[in-house]
């Protein structure tokens, strides 16, 4: 019996071994779809299995015609890699990468277009590079061993950089920046394209041999730009003009441009001496007759013998300026002409026809254009309208008098400041100016003071009268005056048009107070309806009183800055103003603090309730209808709240009422069965799943925790297995049994199979 079940239990363990796929739990297919029923080592020619469209790994070129096992070295094939790498040896030594693809195909290891793949990396080949051999830059070509190399130019060039001695690059500080003179697309070293631009070769400069220039075996660096350093020689030999002797710049430009030497030409412009008439036709050496530098501009430089000459007029006894353009031009010397007008003197009037030595006696130069320089013996002898000297006239002639005519003199006594109206038009001078015509003022009173002082209707003097006449007085009549009130800033309104002015200016008629109450004290102290001093009224009398009538006085609150509005329109004065009418305080409180006490419908002292009165009560209809108009800033009420009573929530506490939900419903959230919300262990958070419109029914999103998407959208208790808990979940129970959870995470690191071991993983439902 022993041996027998000894036989039994290797049966069953031979057995059970054979049932397993020795190829992995990853091969999802059929046994017969490759293997033949009469011996699992023979494999018939045609099997259902496809390695193109039931792998990810198609076999093309040279892999379609292999033997499997020159890839699969194991029976399970899932272990088998992709990466061409992982089968082929790198004969490159890792110096082209791992993606064998970028280079060969499964086809063949030959590469067909060596230059196509060039182009897609950090070289393409161009020019001479077509053509080069590849060992010419990769020197362990031969080794198949391409490590990266320098792209720059003279990285591979620096032999022929040292070695060019045409010119010598070392010697000339030439740039290893091959490029800036060879081109990569060349198919010779020769430059092709240096950048000349710093100096454009234009012109006469367009020549091919550099050495015309910068000299055989000489550094290229520090050649001058300066035409004078090349054509030095030039400058000296050229004698059409003789250039060394004429003195000539040696700035080559003002003549010379740069397509030919000559033929050569000179902007005179340019000097700030601009040929013009007869200067154009004439030699140069005519006024360049000691070179062609610092050679003066002005005109007697040249022609001073002409000055000289000259006797019609005589210029040098009568003392002309030397400035000769003042009267000739470069049209024609002879034809002078002179324009007084550019002297800021102009000639008008009378002034045109008098010879010009009537002004000028001591000659052109400093010539005063004042009117007295010339006629100060015409204002010495002057009698009419007054003796000129002796009422002490000014001697601004141009005050009274033209270039038209002497005699017809007119004065505007407007441009004195003190224009005359009225009766001032037709008064003699004489009258104000008593013989003089300075040192006067334009106030009335220095000439009206006789007036001032004899005036008794009314008293100037004694009742202290400004000396400002104008304030009553005009120019049209002397005793008819008149005083605008109007301007002193108090114009005189109702009563006030028709009482005396002593009545307020019994003290004189300067520093007269303006409020009424200086006037007004009287009145202030005899009121007794209301008593204005025992009741503390202000001193400000307009606040009620206007000066239409003293007895009718009226008080808008309104400027208070507190409108009397609802109940307050009603209520006597001295309700609120207790204490006087100054200083009253606008705070509700002030007044209602007894109020406040004595509430009990809520106890405003018990809750502490905000002072602030006005934030529950208005004045109209009254203060027992409060509201509570900002609830919303402390708890927003909506929905079925906006339908209850104040008690259902506060129950007679105002001050304490919690702001949560469960606060108020910790029984509903306690009671509720379906499901058990406090066996269950529900967040008191109650708007996650319900809202103030209603208490059922109820959402709750689940998608903040575990979306229920595709398969997961199940009832709740799949998952949660303990219905009075919905703390607790499992993955396992229904849906995810070990077999299946253990075969499909076979190789995945650290994975243990657990009731939440899903959730670990798999938070967002998903199968990745």
């Amino acid at each position: 019996m022993r041996i027998l079940s000894c036989l039994i239990i290797i049966l069953i363990a031979v057995g059970a071994t054979y049932s397993q796929s020795p190829h992995g739990s990853n091969l999802k297919i059929d046994c017969s779809d490759c293997h033949a029923s009469t011996s699992w080592e023979k494999i018939p020619d045609h099997i259902k299995f496809d390695h193109n469209t039931q792998t990810s790994f198609v076999l093309t070129g040279q892999h379609a015609t292999v033997d499997c096992k020159s890839c699969h070295k194991s029976l399970i094939f899932s272990e088998a890699k992709s990466s061409c790498n992982s089968c082929h040896q790198d004969v490159h030594k890792h110096s082209l990468g791992p993606d064998c693809e970028r280079c060969h195909t499964p086809k063949t290891w030959i590469i067909n277009d060596i230059v196509k793949l060039h182009q897609n990396g950090r070289f393409p080949l161009v020019g001479a590079h077509l053509s080069a051999d590849c060992s010419s830059c990769h020197s362990e070509y031969g080794n198949l061993y391409f490590p990266p190399l320098n792209t720059s130019c003279f990285s591979c060039h620096s032999k022929q950089y040292y070695a060019t001695t045409s010119p010598n690059h070392v010697q000339s500080n030439i740039s290893t920046d091959c490029s800036s003179c060879h081109s990569v697309t060349s198919f010779a070293w020769t430059a092709q394209n240096f950048d000349h631009s710093f100096f454009p070769l234009v012109g006469g400069h367009k020549i091919q041999n550099c050495f015309s220039c910068h000299k055989q075996g000489n550094n290229f660096n520090g050649l001058s730009s300066d035409c004078y350093s090349c054509h030095k020689q030039d400058f000296i030999s050229a004698k059409n003009p003789d250039h060394v002797q004429a003195k000539f710049s040696t700035s080559c430009t003002d003549c010379h441009n740069i397509m030919g030497f000559i033929p050569s030409t000179f902007n005179h412009s340019t000097t700030g001496f601009v040929l013009t008439g007869a200067h154009t036709s004439v030699a140069c050496a005519s006024c360049h007759t000691s070179g062609y530098t610092n050679t003066p501009s002005d005109c007697y430089s040249c022609h001073s013998k002409d000055f000289a000459a000259t006797t019609d007029p005589n210029h040098v006894t009568q003392g002309f300026p030397h400035d000769c353009s003042q009267c000739h031009s470069t049209s024609n010397w002879n034809d002078a002409s002179f324009d007084h007008n550019t002297t800021g003197f102009p000639l008008t009037g009378a002034h045109t026809s008098v010879a010009c030595s009537s002004c000028h006696a001591s000659g052109y130069t400093n010539t005063s254009t004042d009117c007295y320089s010339c006629h100060s013996q015409t204002y010495a002898a002057a009698t009419t309208p007054a003796d000129h000297a002796a009422a002490g006239l000014p001697h601004t002639c141009q005050d009274c008098h033209n270039t038209t005519s002497w005699t017809v003199s007119s004065f505007n006594h407007a441009n004195t400041g003190f224009v005359l109206t009225g009766a001032h038009v037709n008064l003699d001078c004489s009258s104000c100016h008593k013989g003089t015509v300075t040192g006067l003022t334009n106030d009335c009173y220095s000439c009206h003071s006789s007036d001032y002082t004899g005036a008794t209707d009314p008293n100037h003097v004694s009742q202290g009268f400004p000396h400002d006449c104008t304030q009553c007085h005009s120019t049209s009549s002397w005793s008819d005056a008149t005083f605008d009130h109007n301007t002193t800033g108090f114009p005189l309104t109702g009563a006030h048009a028709a009482v005396a002015c002593s009545s307020c200016h019994s003290s004189g008629y300067t520093n007269t107070p303006s409020d009424c109450y200086s006037c007004h004290s009287k009145d202030f102290a005899a009121t007794t309806d209301p008593n204005h001093v025992t009741q503390g009224f202000p001193h400000d009398c307009l606040q009620c009183h206007s000066t239409v009538n003293w007895s009718s006085a009226t008080f808008d609150h309104s400027t208070t800055g507190f409108p009397l509005t609802g109940a307050h329109t009603s209520v006597s004065c001295s309700s609120c103003h207790t204490s006087g009418y100054t200083n009253t305080s606008p705070d509700c409180y002030s007044c209602h603090q007894s109020n406040y006490q004595a509430a009990s419908n809520p106890s405003h002292t018990a809750l502490a309730l905000s002072t602030d009165c006005s934030s529950c009560h208005t004045t109209d209809p009254g203060w027992t209808n409060a509201k509570f108009p900002i609830h919303n800033n402390y708890y927003v009420i909506t929905g079925a709240h906006s339908t209850l009573t104040c008690d259902n929530c506060h129950n007679g506490n105002y001050n304490a009422a919690p702001s949560t939900c469960y606060g108020c419903h910790t029984n509903d959230y306690n009671n509720t069965s379906n499901p058990p919300h406090k066996s269950a262990g529900y967040p008191t958070d109650c708007t996650q799943c319900h809202t103030q419109t209603a208490w059922t029914p109820s959402t709750f999103n689940h998608t903040n925790y575990f979306p229920l998407t595709g398969s997961h959208n199940v009832s709740c208790a799949t998952c949660h297995i303990t219905i009075s808990n919905f703390a607790v979940f499992s993955c396992t129970a229904s849906c995810h049994s070990q077999s299946s959870t253990d075969s499909h995470h076979s190789g995945v690191r650290n994975y243990v199979y657990s009731p939440t071991s899903c959730y670990g993983c798999h938070q967002t439902g998903s199968g990745d």
